[in-house]
């Protein structure tokens, strides 16, 4: 709701006597997108299958049956279910009044009304009983009102009509005297103006939020929304809301939006898993690796605070060091195992040549480099000793693995098996020689839907804001690397923000579902995230420009997590490197596809003479023509304007 149509509202408030509203999804909300998902949601937690359908087709037979009154009541509908259901009618009004909620944006509204001493009226076509739906509008701070119409309880609907003509009838004044507000168009806009009354159309708060995030209408082509991502977008709606019209709110920004939009879903899926895997397989001790279980182990101890867990360092490099297992092939591996020991032992330091292979000289010299190994890990496994939970069965959780490093050292140092949960498991040939368990299921060869379209962004989403550690000092604590990365200090100083939305989000979710589950799956939440990779605003480009992000272990070699800043003086320099750095980048700025576009602003694609495709600015980020001559065979001939590769 824009102020000049608040304004407006207020103006047209001041000029009746009696100021109407519809309740559900004007006064009150609910977070799904649409209104049938409360059932679904309910058969989930009830465990109670196929409610969802028979309560609809409940509703549908009480209304054939009744088909001479008006409106029913939630007493025929449970007349008319089947007896396996019949017990859920109070567990209905009591979900109903968790979820329902406050609309901000219209109570501004409604306390208007009354301080200008205007009588409120409420009306609803609507199944729940009057005294239960008064009693949740007061729980939500609407009181005050001078009358209240349920349309079950009264056999008369907004619908028909009969509502508004028993309204006019009750309150003795002439219909312009009435001002009524509500989302449905025909109930509560065009009804009320057939009969004289004036009416408002409000813009439901999951419209607003359509018109406002560009992302959702482009999700939701060609697809239907599972029950997860109807309450998850119900949320984000209702947030949006709040957070413009909730006093006291505080100043958030673009990495607070991310860490609530994006950040927090995804944490709250995969944590949602892990508590499964927690149930179903006995686990009495939780092992968050970091740096990708610091934000995890945040958000699962919001819904488990009694379940004992750590959170512990296990990175790839101390098991290089600690077990001597690495790539034998990789040499950058190898050459941090060999500087790791040579600043410890003078002895291999001497005896190191920059010439040699480090595989070689570390087999070579296994008898110097074996009891400094086993120095190490003794001291990593005091560390563990010092920082873990007492458990019968660990667990440890993590995100992507192929290699099982995090496992293999923790097995090693603790002496015992554990499960590893994963997001996602990268080799198959692996994922058999460790207990584990895998969110997004194993690689088999394919590309792996759960990297989404680009797993950096999701590792920058589930990290933490320390720096990497090098090592694990005499006193059991991490020493963490020092003379950081630039990149890696950008990084550490924009994810408390970051965290801060997340941690809003599962808050919000725990508190409005009370610890349900919200069912959001995996798949939902890559999907999601996929959506923002794929449509990034101007506002993306600005703050994601300069984000990187380090592409190998040892955190030395930084790549773009999007785009980075090359801009018109490099082109100058080395248009043709330049183009090509740019044509690899996830995203373009604007400016950025201009140069690729000055660089070549046509492309010639020819298979013979008889299939020919031109293309005019090729690189736009959008098609905005084409145009298609031949018989779509053997013959054709195509000319477009902008991305080669549509949309």
């Amino acid at each position: 709701m824009s102020k000049l149509f608040l304004d407006q509202l207020k103006k047209q408030i001041q000029q009746v006597q009696i100021v109407s509203f519809d309740i559900f999804d004007t006064l009150l909300l609910r977070p799904y997108t649409c209104p049938t998902d409360v059932f679904l949601h309910m058969e989930k937690v009830f465990h109670k299958p196929l409610f969802q359908i028979c309560r609809i087709e409940a509703e549908s037979a009480a209304r054939q049956k009744h088909r001479d009154l008006y409106d029913i009541t939630l007493d025929m509908i449970y007349e008319e279910i089947d007896d396996e259901f019949k017990d859920l009618k109070q567990p209905e009004m009591d979900w109903e009044k968790m979820v329902l909620r406050t609309n901000p944006e219209i109570k501004a509204v409604y306390d208007y009304a009354k301080d200008q001493g205007k009588k409120i009226v409420i009306a609803s076509d609507m199944y729940l009983p009057t005294d239960f739906i008064a009693a949740v509008l007061r729980q939500n701070g609407y009181d005050g009102w001078d009358r209240l119409y349920v349309s079950g309880d009264l056999n008369s609907t907004k619908c028909s009509g009969d509502l508004y003509r028993r309204i006019l009838k009750d309150m003795g004044v002439e219909a312009k005297q009435i001002l009524h507000i509500g989302d449905n168009k025909k109930s509560d806009f065009v009804i009320p103006q057939r009969l004289g009354i004036q009416a408002v159309r409000y813009l439901s708060v999951f419209k607003q939020f359509r018109q406002t995030d560009c992302r959702y209408d482009r999700y939701r082509e060609g697809k239907s929304l599972s029950l997860g991502l109807s309450i998850l977008f119900g949320v984000l709606a209702y947030d949006r809301i709040c957070r413009k019209y909730t006093v006291n709110t505080p100043e958030t920004g673009y990495w607070y939006d991310l860490g609530y939009l994006y950040a927090g879903p995804v944490g709250y899926a995969y944590t949602r898993f892990v508590d499964k895997m927690v149930r179903d397989n006995g686990i009495d001790g939780l092992l968050f690796v970091a740096r990708d279980g610091y934000l995890l182990q945040k958000i699962f101890n919001t819904f488990h605070p009694d379940m004992p867990s750590a959170y512990i360092y296990a990175p790839r490099f101390l098991n290089h060091i600690c077990r001597l297992d690495y790539i034998r092939k990789n040499k950058t591996q190898a050459r941090a195992i060999v500087d790791f020991y040579r600043a410890k032992s003078p002895e291999l330091d001497k005896l190191f040549d920059e010439s040699q292979n480090p595989h070689d000289f570390i087999q070579t010299n296994k008898d110097l480099f074996l009891p400094l190994v086993e120095v190490q890990m003794n001291r990593y496994r005091s560390y563990l000793n010092r920082h873990i939970p007492q458990a019968s069965k660990y667990a440890l959780v993590d995100t992507i693995t192929g290699e099982f490093s995090s496992q293999k050292i923790l097995q090693a140092a603790l002496r015992t098996e554990l499960l590893g949960i994963y997001w996602g498991i990268c080799e198959e040939h692996t994922a058999n020689k460790y207990p584990n368990r895998s969110f997004m299921g194993i690689h088999h060869g394919q590309a792996p839907d759960y990297f989404t379209c680009n797993w950096n962004f999701m590792e920058f989403l589930m990290t933490s804001p320390e720096y990497p550690i090098k090592d694990i000092g005499p006193d059991d604590k991490p020493i963490f690397a020092k003379h950081e990365s630039p990149y890696e200090i950008t990084r550490a100083a924009l994810y408390p923000e970051i965290e801060k939305g997340a941690m809003a989000f599962v808050g919000d979710i725990q508190k409005w579902f009370s610890g349900h589950n919200i069912f959001l799956t995996g798949r939902d939440v890559t999907d999601w995230v996929n959506a923002y990779i794929a449509y990034p605003t101007l506002n993306d480009l600005h703050h994601m420009s300069g984000i990187y992000t380090g592409e190998d272990s040892m955190h030395e070699h930084w790549i773009p997590l999007f785009l980075d800043r090359t801009g018109l003086w490099e082109f100058i320099k080395s248009p043709k490197k330049t183009a090509k750095k740019i044509q690899k980048m996830s995203w373009r700025a604007p400016f950025q596809t201009f140069l690729l576009c000055l660089k070549k602003p046509i492309t010639i694609h020819t298979r013979k003479l008889k299939n020919i495709t031109i293309a005019l600015l090729p690189y736009l980020n959008r098609r905005y023509l084409s145009l298609t001559l031949g018989n779509g065979a053997s013959i054709r001939y195509r000319f477009m304007i902008g991305n080669i590769k549509g949309e």
